[in-house]
């Protein structure tokens, strides 16, 4: 995520990871959300509750309502409950105007009762980085401890072995109904990148294409090198190939079945979002059983572990099945992973990554604070569009800006409490720089757009949609333009908010009360009108 470089006095504001720090962080989650890269545009492609979601694994070419229903035969005869629910094709339905594809998603056979369990497919369907461990061709090299392969690459080989496989695979059935084209920015071209100049969104998308590049090249010149029998770099294990596998799993793992525990669900992973819904994924009995016993610890399904969605709200005969992909996520999140930007209920933000410049004379007493309230030497707070920002992001400006005469609370006597004592203004002085580091970043932000107003993506979306799609060279096209341009407007629309929120702080200045106002009036040395009560006198004849 990038930071707003220049959000707080010397420097303080960074982009936490570089690409090398993302790489590691990325091993647990398939690749790091916290990446920082180049803005240039280049092609990162080259090798009741009614919504209107659009999926990352769209494609122009679907998968056809016969290899759906083979899915989920497939499914119901190797044990999943599915009969509840079926597949439907959601962009024929008329629900996705606005998102403009929505493919394929799951909708109620029956009427569900709200908390019905809609769908569950045990752990023998799923496909995991054991599927590949435990198998006959693939086993010897995914096991190699030379090699030391992250969960999420082994997990990338065994799809990419499956899919090579055609109908001599187990997972035939599921992985037929994958798509080949997604709508994650890491697949679109140069002049597609082009329309997002100036976001986070370009510069996680850069991250992710940095880092996928460094680990093909580790893969081709040592595994594949060393297993060529195995691994066709021509052919189903090529660049591409490889780049279309992270795309699958970014799109269709998520928590609690990614990180460690990462897996594909057939079925489950066909799911279109809402952000709405309150339905999530579910392991067991709700809890991630993984915790304690592993996930992977069998092949089989005899232990009883599913994964499940249930019914958020009652559900009438063929209405569409919903889950919250990222509660609390942010339209550039959903844009960078999941390939769209939820239409009927967008989520404007922004990610605002801080840390304490090294420089900083109080450096290390800043951070004792910081691990005092478990706040991490480097957090992440997101800004919201026409919301306040969070008292945890001003309390870290004012811990970031504590300086001169303010620094003595920094002392270890105050250790333990001072991050409440700046929960509120610490001085006139900290509360303007505090103002100032953000006008200045959210300036430099809006600076790197092509215009700093959203008048051209307003226009844009409120031009007829068949208008839309007929003015672009292709329907891909179309769909990474509408992507783009309402990540545009959601990023833009969350910085102006955010910088004339602080600049009517900075004008509210002498209204406010700061510390040692507040802490002479517990003293009862200051009275209502803030007049000092105390007489030198009065105490001389006491």
């Amino acid at each position: 995520m990038a930071s707003l470089e220049r959000c707080a006095r010397a420097a303080t504001t960074t982009a936490v990871t570089t690409t090398t720090t993302t790489a590691a962080a990325a091993r647990d989650r398939v690749a790091s959300r916290r990446v920082a890269a180049s803005r240039r545009p280049r092609s990162l492609s080259s090798h009741g509750r009614s919504t209107t979601p659009a999926r990352a694994t769209t494609t122009l070419a679907r998968a056809t309502a016969a290899e759906y229903d083979a899915l989920w035969s497939w499914l119901e005869s190797n044990g999943a409950v599915v009969s509840r629910v079926e597949p439907y094709e959601a962009s024929a339905s008329g629900e996705d105007e606005d998102a403009m594809d929505m493919g394929w998603g799951v909708r109620a056979r029956e009427a569900l009762s709200s908390g019905a369990r809609a769908i569950v497919v045990p752990r023998k369907l799923w496909m995991t980085p054991e599927t590949g461990k435990s198998d006959a061709e693939l086993g010897r090299a995914l096991t190699d401890e030379a090699f030391g392969l992250a969960t999420w690459t082994t997990l990338a080989l065994t799809l990419l072995k499956e899919r090579e496989r055609g109908p001599r695979s187990t997972f035939a059935a599921y992985v037929e109904t994958l798509p080949e084209t997604l709508h994650a920015p890491l697949f679109w071209s140069a002049e597609e990148l082009g329309e997002i100049q100036g976001t986070q969104l370009l510069d996680n998308a850069a991250g992710y294409d940095g880092y996928l590049r460094g680990v093909y090249e580790e893969l081709r010149d040592g595994l594949f090198a060393k297993y060529p029998d195995i691994f066709d770099v021509d052919g189903a294990f090529d660049e591409s190939s490889f780049r279309w596998a992270f795309g699958i799993l970014r799109s269709r793992t998520m928590a609690p079945l990614e990180g460690a525990n990462i897996a594909l669900v057939p079925g489950i992973d066909l799911i279109n979002h809402s952000s709405l819904s309150e339905s999530v994924w579910k392991v067991g009995d709700g809890g991630v059983v993984g915790a304690v016993a592993g996930f992977f610890g069998s092949a089989g399904g005899a232990d009883g572990v599913s994964a499940r969605v249930d019914c958020d709200r009652a559900l009438k005969e063929k209405e569409p099945l919903w889950v919250n992909y990222i509660p609390g996520g942010i339209d550039s999140s959903f844009a960078l992973d999941f390939g769209f930007v939820d239409a009927a209920t967008p989520s404007p933000g922004y990610s605002l990554a801080l840390s304490v410049p090294e420089d900083d004379v109080n450096y290390y007493d800043k951070l004792d604070v910081l691990d005092v309230c478990g706040l991490g030497e480097n957090p992440t707070f997101t800004l919201r569009a026409y919301k306040n920002p969070s008292p945890e992001l001003r309390t870290f400006l004012r811990l970031l800006n504590c300086q001169g005469q303010d620094a003595f609370l920094l002392e270890a006597l105050f250790r333990q409490d001072c991050w409440n004592l700046i929960s509120d203004p610490l001085s006139r002085e900290n509360e303007a720089a505090c103002c100032e580091s953000i006008v200045l970043g959210v300036s430099d932000a809006l600076s790197r757009f092509a215009t700093r107003t959203t008048d051209d993506e307003r226009t844009y979306l409120t031009t007829p949609h068949a208008q839309r799609v007929a003015d672009a060279p292709s329907k891909s096209t179309a769909i990474r333009r509408e992507i783009a341009t309402r990540v545009r407007l959601a990023e833009k629309s969350t910085l102006t908010d955010v910088g004339g929120f602080f600049d009517s702080l900075a004008a509210s200045l002498d209204e406010l009360e700061y510390y040692q106002e507040r802490r002479l009036r517990s003293l009862n040395l200051l009275d209502d009108d803030g007049k000092s009560t105390y007489d030198p006198f009065d105490e001389t004849m006491a």
